[in-house]
């Protein structure tokens, strides 16, 4: 599967499966009573975050999705998958794995938060199989069947993640890793570039510039002081030659 930017067409099948009742929203204990174009809005403006599940064959069939939390860092992240057919087939599993790697390795997470309906037998089944923590309980955080359950917090710190992606044949949550954006071998050329153009005899850069500037400003307050000293220097010759002559007569004086 793929997670997609949402297009003009996808933020009516977002609210929709978002919307109070949706057997998604339902299962989730959250839900959004946002139609399409405040979906989009909220998108938009950066309250939030959503991106598209789609199966290899281009179907959509659900969204993840993130929002930055407490201090800088830390994320909050959700998801749903639209139809109760598609579910329990690993899809919602793999598409949040793939956010969670998106949000460690491209945006510099440093903690990750969800949050799961306490009734909800198969998302808590499956976080038991993830590096995730038990960090609290929500208690009557959700309303489902004429009473209130608890929700669970769940947390994940950024070396616990990377930790956790390590080949495995009875986890296959653990297995999913995005790969780099940019090739290591090409990072490795851009640093040699790099270190070659500022190795080259008279190369200026911001370090040099502000070495130069700084030596031209101490030059220039030594050549100041130099010619406020010899002025001073020469007042007081002048003034050590009038006291030996005495004082000139006054004008007019026989």
């Amino acid at each position: 599967m793929t997670l997609e930017w949402p297009g003009d067409d996808d933020w009516a099948a977002i609210a929709s499966w978002l919307r109070p009742g949706s057997p998604a929203a339902v299962l989730s204990g959250d839900w959004e009573l946002l139609g399409a174009a405040e979906v989009e809005q909220a998108n938009r403006s950066g309250r939030v975050h959503h991106l598209v599940i789609r199966t290899k064959d281009g179907e959509r069939i659900g969204t993840v999705s993130y929002q930055r939390s407490g201090r800088i860092g830390g994320f909050t992240v959700g998801g749903a998958i639209g139809s109760p057919e598609l579910w329990r087939r690993g899809y919602g599993a793999e598409a949040v794995v793939l956010l969670v790697d998106y949000l460690f390795h491209q945006l510099d997470a440093h903690r990750v938060q969800v949050t799961t309906a306490g009734y909800n037998k198969g998302i808590i089944r499956l976080m038991t199989k993830t590096p995730f923590t038990v960090e609290g309980i929500l208690r009557d955080h959700c309303y489902l069947d004429g009473r209130y359950h608890d929700a669970i917090v769940w947390g994940l710190l950024r070396d616990e993640h990377y930790a956790s992606l390590k080949p495995s044949d009875d986890n296959r949550v653990l297995n999913v890793g995005l790969d780099d954006f940019v090739p290591e071998d090409d990072k490795t050329q851009a640093r040699a570039i790099l270190a070659a153009h500022l190795a080259t005899p008279g190369r200026r850069t911001a370090l040099t510039a502000y070495l130069d500037d700084h030596t031209r400003a101490a030059e220039a307050a030594e050549a100041a002081e130099t010619t406020e000293a010899t002025g001073t220097a020469k007042a007081a010759e002048a003034t050590a030659s009038e006291e030996a002559d005495g004082p000139a007569p006054a004008r007019g004086a026989a």
